[in-house]
């Protein structure tokens, strides 16, 4: 089986087309040669990376190793003793996954499978990033709703397909961002959505990034691009254990701030409040 996610295109050996989630399953596609070449191998007891591997981060989660440019990554719900899945690149685009039996059925949770792919290391390499935020499209464009988690989102988002034409929810909780050949940068559809459910195979060109905050009267607030660099920098998935492939995402960040037009937005979240922002947005000519 073959998903094609933005600009890469992923093979998957080892599981049936009804062992991976519904949502994944939108991404499947024929013909094309794939990047990543993926395995999965049913095992009663997850090996250990050998000697080879060193143990480079940990958090509750997950241990990663590192065995010159290439990465294992032991993955768990909660703490080391749930571990769940090893996951292993013999190469740069050939990887193992071992994965417990007793979880098998647990694949089909969208965040259980994808973390086990790690793709947004790959999509690092292709200059292009996971962000957290409401994907909206509007009339041919996205505008992406981002900020922290319960500041008001998908709210704003309901508002905007309630009282602007032509306007609905493509992912209500993540986007991928990546750029085409000719450098234009385009949101993109994303096997995860999060508790909103909508996640649909759609793609097009990035207008804007609005960065969302709550405030009695609606007002697109003025800050300095370092704010927005902070913000932007906060709110995409970064392997911040690779340093080398960090430090080259917050550069690509640095470049996207130039090129994404880019906003603070604080409202009310009345039905007022996605008129006075689609107004704003017009006025300044960032969509149509």
């Amino acid at each position: 089986m073959h998903l094609t996610i933005g600009p890469i295109t992923c093979s998957i050996e080892g599981l049936t087309e009804e062992e991976i989630p519904l949502n994944s399953r939108q991404f499947q596609t024929e013909g094309q040669e794939a990047d990543i070449c993926y395995t999965f191998h049913e095992v009663e007891e997850l090996p250990a990376p050998d000697e080879h591997w060193a143990r480079i981060f940990e958090r509750p989660d997950i241990q990663v190793f590192q065995h010159g440019a290439l990465e294992a990554r032991k993955l768990a719900v909660g703490n080391m003793q749930a571990a769940y899945a090893l996951y292993q690149e013999r190469d740069e685009r050939t990887i193992d996954i071992y994965y417990l039996n007793t979880i098998k059925s647990q694949l089909l949770i969208d965040t259980i499978f994808v973390s086990c792919l790690a793709l947004e290391r790959h999509f690092a390499k292709k200059d292009a990033y996971i962000l957290h935020c409401c994907f909206t499209h509007h009339h041919g464009q996205a505008i992406l709703f981002s900020g922290p988690s319960g500041i008001g989102k998908s709210t704003h988002a309901e508002l905007w397909c309630r009282h602007i034409e032509n306007t609905h929810v493509v992912n209500g909780d993540r986007c991928l961002i990546y750029k085409d050949k000719e450098g234009r940068y385009w949101a993109g559809a994303w096997p995860v959505c999060g508790s909103s459910q909508i996640c649909l195979t759609e793609a097009y060109p990035l207008k804007a990034i609005v960065f969302m905050g709550q405030a009695p009267h609606n007002e697109v607030v003025p800050v300095r691009p370092m704010q927005l660099f902070k913000q932007l920098s906060s709110q995409v998935t970064i392997n911040w254990w690779n340093k080398t492939q960090a430090g080259q995402a917050l550069d690509s960040l640095q470049h996207m701030l130039g090129k994404v037009n880019m906003c603070n937005y604080a409202c009310n979240l009345t039905p007022e409040a996605p008129k006075y922002l689609y107004n704003y947005l017009r006025e300044k000519e960032w969509i149509s």
